[in-house]
């Protein structure tokens, strides 16, 4: 009889364990060990088939081990099925022989670094102990915590799976599914039983993320007392809900418990903000800034009362943050952006000491540069405009770099969505809307307040609710399902409750959601009677403007480049048309350029599109109360003009890089 080839055996056994035919593998694995019972990678691989029985496996990887003791791959197996004492006896024996199990133990260094803010270095030292230990539960659970969005989600679905009963790992997965949109998954993720607190605090997030800040508040009324994040999510909620005492209530509760006074502070103010309940947000800054007056306070408060048109209260606020912080790039941009700047003034001097000075971190330099170019402007000085203009816009871009093929990915998924939404049945609310759209910085404020002179109107500013009352649908189309009408409809009940409540009431909601120009497919069916207005401008004079402002921590990242600029507006522009020739008689197209050279006829023609009657009002919007929320507070407080039209011409060798880019068209196909 021919001698058995152990090898081939062997082979054979590791593809019916690789194909997931377990017993077939086990069958062979015995074949071999009864034949020779010491070879160590039989033992390993046969209790690797028996991982579901540790009783079994445990003895098999221990045999092993004593035959292999220098094996790290049987060590991490022998972890993966001991509990208790015995696990913890082995990680001290493994550290002790200096094995990497990927025990918690040997993230240790890891975890150490990211609650120290070095996340770069944490994530470098998790991925070595990752690639170490590629079946550890451990090392892939805090590569999920220390990374961000989606790139947090692979790690966090392999943590999960290697231990569905760590509660942390199944709500981090729940986090970051949250971040990226995948509703279902969170609900789902969610929904078993005997969850801690910090279940509820993520259920409640995800209500208030979609549009449902009361059932949220709600939900969280009755919780603890001495849970700091319970409390601060109350505060959120409630500061969404419109529900001010309660929320300044929470808010106090929350930082007596030790959440970071500033910045909770001010996110349950721009929370309330959002909701347009802006004596809320009013309030929360006024007695945080009154007990610890720091810069960040002052600024936000400067902020708010440039919106409400009280430039001296701001100016004095912002003066007031400079002595507290001397080189503050953020106080100095919003003096340079509160008026014109005059020869008399001394800011410009003021910034240039700030500049000089060596220890200025990069995020003030920044704001300094966008302040000393806004002088330079005011003050005829245009060629030493750009130069303040590329230092900031390098310096925001290293911090928050751009990606156009995740823009460009995004917006194919959304025009592509129009297949699945066009034969849906728009059934849902009868309430009037008018989305006010485009490209920031071309014109959306100046059209936005027209509108809301209007007797029968009324706006909330660029509110956020549309893309929250979206969201389920969002997550439905993107698993490859289709809405039904029920889902859009909700989707508009959802978004009508808050953005009623935002506007007052109006007969006529106007919503300058610049998000709206890729979704009006989707908007228009969750909402039948909106109309939608898309401002346009010439691109050169749009890309000047947003080279020369500074947006919200990671928002439009393609502003801080030329190049990636120049690619966006062409995108903005592809997916326009794409919703134009779907839904023409939904859209109406108003030139920023027609509208300063013959305001009346652009403006009449503006009302007749979204169905309302003539009124002279819409002729003055300068001369409206309203509070102003965008970069555009001291523009759209001045008489429609044309001083903005044609301004990229001064500066044109410089633009050189958007002018190139916006030569070549972008494609949906």
């Amino acid at each position: 009889m021919a001698p058995i080839d152990l090898t081939a055996l062997y082979r054979e056994g590791l593809a019916h364990h690789q194909a997931g035919r377990l017993a077939e593998a086990i069958a062979i694995y015995d074949r071999i060990l009864a034949l020779k019972p010491d070879i160590p990678e039989v033992l390993f691989q046969k209790a690797r088939c028996l991982g579901a029985q540790p009783d079994k496996a445990a003895p098999l990887f221990r045999k092993a081990l004593k035959l292999k003791p220098k094996e790290a791959a049987i060590w991490q197996g022998l972890h993966s099925v001991l509990g208790g004492k015995d696990r913890s006896k082995l990680e001290a024996e493994a550290s002790k022989a200096g094995i990497l199990i990927g025990s918690e133990r040997d993230m240790a260094k890891a975890q150490a670094l990211w609650r120290d803010g070095k996340g770069a270095a944490a994530e470098a030292e998790a991925l070595r102990v990752t690639k170490a230990a590629p079946q550890a539960f451990w090392p892939v659970y805090t590569l999920g915590l220390i990374r961000e969005g989606a790139a947090a989600v692979p790690p966090l679905e392999a943590a999960h799976a290697r231990n569905p009963s760590h509660t942390g790992a199944r709500l981090a997965l729940a986090r970051a599914a949250l971040s990226i949109g995948q509703i279902a998954r969170v609900e789902a993720l969610l929904s078993v039983a005997n969850l801690p607190p910090a279940a509820t605090i993520l259920e409640a997030q995800l209500l208030r993320e979609t549009a449902q800040p009361d059932a949220a508040a709600d939900l969280l009324g009755d919780g603890p007392a001495t849970d700091k994040a319970w409390q601060t999510e109350l505060a959120l909620s409630s500061a969404a809900a419109f529900r001010g005492p309660d929320a300044q209530t929470a808010l106090a509760t929350a930082v007596g418990l030790g959440a970071p006074r500033i910045a909770t502070t001010r996110r349950v103010a721009m929370a309330a903000e959002a909701a347009g309940e802006i004596s809320t947000a009013e309030a929360i800054i006024d007695c945080a800034a009154k007990d610890q007056p720091t810069a960040a306070l002052l600024i936000h408060r400067a902020q708010l009362r440039q919106s409400a048109g009280d430039l001296e209260g701001a100016e004095d606020d912002l003066n007031a943050a400079l002595t507290i912080d001397p080189v503050n790039g953020d106080a100095f941009r919003a003096l340079a952006n509160g008026r014109k700047v005059t020869a008399e003034m001394e800011l410009p001097d003021r910034i240039s000491t700030a500049l000089s000075s060596s220890s200025v971190a990069a995020t003030d330099r920044a704001g300094l540069h966008f302040a000393a170019a806004k002088c330079a402007i005011d003050q005829g000085r245009h060629g030493d405009v750009m130069d303040h203009l590329h230092r900031a816009n390098r310096l925001v871009a290293k911090v928050f770099p751009y990606g156009f093929d995740a823009d460009l990915a995004a917006a194919k998924a959304l025009v592509a969505d129009w297949n699945s939404l066009e034969p849906v049945r728009p059934e849902g609310p009868e309430a009037r809307v008018i989305f006010v759209t485009g490209l920031p910085r071309s014109g959306t404020t100046l059209v936005e307040t027209i509108l809301n002179t209007h007797s029968k109107t009324g706006a909330g500013g660029e509110m956020a609710f549309l893309g929250q009352a979206l969201a389920p649908v969002l997550d439905i189309l993107r698993r490859g399902e289709a809405p039904d009408m029920a889902d859009l409809k909700q989707a508009g009940e959802r978004y009508l409750t808050l953005a009623a409540r935002c506007s007052g009431h109006p007969s006529v909601i106007v919503d300058k959601a610049i998000s709206t120009f890729s979704r009006m497919g989707h908007a228009l069916r969750a909402l039948p009677q909106a109309r939608i207005v898309h401002v346009t401008r010439d691109p050169r004079d749009v890309g000047l403007s947003l080279y020369r402002n500074r947006f919200p921590d990671g928002s439009h990242r393609y502003a801080y480049d030329l190049e990636a600029m120049g690619r966006y507006i062409r995108l903005h522009d592809a997916i326009t048309a794409f919703w134009r020739q779907v839904v023409p008689d939904r859209v109406h197209t108003i030139s920023y350029e027609n509208l300063t050279a013959e305001p009346e006829s652009q403006i009449r023609a503006l009302l007749e599109a979204v169905d309302l009657p003539w009124d002279a009002a819409c002729l003055a919007p300068h001369d409206s109360a309203r509070r102003i929320q965008t970069l555009s507070f001291a523009q759209a407080r001045e008489p429609i003009g044309r001083t903005a039209v044609a301004g990229w011409k001064r500066y044109e060798a410089d633009l050189a890089p958007l002018l190139k880019a916006l030569e070549n068209e972008v494609s949906l196909d």
